[in-house]
């Protein structure tokens, strides 16, 4: 996959004593926003299917949409890891 250079986005969730991040990366030439979430780094269990993106962690979910905002990003993130137990 491919992204555009000048489009990436860092996602926070830092409620509840929590401090996790994902950086988001917009695919080149699509209106499409991959986010990654590196397991290791918050020493949490990756799950065993997911694209890597070296130095970013696994690809978690995509979001379709031409310009993402740091609101509505961590907004996705935020159910994201309600979703998946983690807060």
């Amino acid at each position: 996959m491919l992204y555009a250079d000048n489009y990436h986005l860092h996602l926070g969730y830092y409620e509840n004593d929590f401090d996790l991040e994902a950086v988001a990366f917009k695919r080149q030439s699509q209106n499409m926003w991959d986010i990654f979430f590196d397991f290791k780094q918050y020493d949490l269990k990756k799950p065993s299917q997911g694209n890597e993106l070296k130095g970013f962690g696994t690809k978690i979910f995509s979001i379709e949409i031409e310009e993402l905002d740091d609101h509505y990003g961590g907004k996705k993130f935020e159910q994201w890891l309600l979703n998946c137990g983690i807060v």
